[in-house]
């Protein structure tokens, strides 16, 4: 089943061994967010989609350069690169979900990457006093293969794994959740299901989580993709820039409020 439509005759066979950045849409958009910074600042042009754009609530407009963008799954990357992003700007519906994981596993499967690495964010109201100094922790698959991969090791030395204590209204609950996988997830849309679907792979895979709260989430997600580029051990070499598409996007630059950045009365 083909999954996978390249732009510009675009060779799939470059996903051999690459990384793919897979955010998943949840709380703040702050993975989409992740990605937008990601892709601009590596210099990164869209070489293809992954389905139809059937699975998702249906949104174009204009990029960057003009260009069109979509609320589909659009992919990132330069042929021959070691990195791809996945791009989803609007929401899966609801009715789609399976079919939308499905299809994500499938190109996945059939593209022979290195790693993927999820990007997700969680409610922070579920975040206790110590991981206040910890915005961000891991997520690894019982049996992960992080010993046989160098990212994932890092992944593993330098951010802890994710700690819920969540009350007992939920599946997974206290602290015995840190063995039960995929944990619950609040607030963090299909990661879980994700996470379930690669469980059983040979592909390494993992998780990267981001307590956060709606907002102005900018700088949630300059956080996110600068724990992104240490990983993939390159932030020494990128100098993190907006996306033009970001004017405006929490607020005018010169906001009613007399602020000279975003709406203060909107956004805190």
């Amino acid at each position: 089943m083909t999954t996978f439509y390249p732009v510009a005759n675009f060779d799939r066979k470059s996903f051999s061994n690459a990384t793919l950045i897979l955010p998943a849409v949840s709380l703040g958009n702050v993975p989409q967010l992740t990605s937008d910074l990601l892709i601009t600042s590596l210099g990164l042009r869209r070489i293809g989609y992954v389905g139809l754009g059937d699975t998702v609530a249906p949104f174009s407009g204009k990029g960057d350069d003009g260009e069109i963008v979509t609320g589909g799954l659009e992919v990132y990357g330069n042929e021959g690169s070691e990195l791809y992003v996945i791009q989803q700007r609007s929401p899966t519906l609801k009715t789609k979900k399976d079919e939308h994981v499905e299809l994500i596993r499938q190109f996945i499967a059939s593209s022979s990457f290195g790693l993927v690495l999820i990007l997700t964010s969680l409610d922070a109201a579920n975040q206790d006093d110590a991981q206040l100094l910890t915005p961000h922790q891991r997520i690894l698959p019982p049996s992960s293969s992080s010993s046989s991969h160098k990212t994932l090791q890092t992944l593993e030395n330098t951010l802890p794994p994710l700690q819920l204590n969540i009350d007992s209204d939920f599946p997974t609950t206290g602290s015995s959740s840190s063995s039960v996988y995929p944990p619950f997830l609040p607030a963090a849309g299909l990661t879980r299901r994700l996470l379930s679907t690669l469980k059983d792979s040979s592909i390494p895979h993992g998780a990267i989580t981001a307590w956060c709260v709606e907002g102005d989430n900018s700088g949630d997600a300059m956080s996110l993709a600068q724990v992104v580029l240490r990983l993939l051990g390159i932030d020494d070499h990128v100098q993190l820039q907006q996306p033009k598409s970001w004017e405006g996007l929490f607020g005018t630059v010169n906001g009613w409020s007399g602020g000279a950045g975003q709406d203060s009365e909107l956004y805190g």
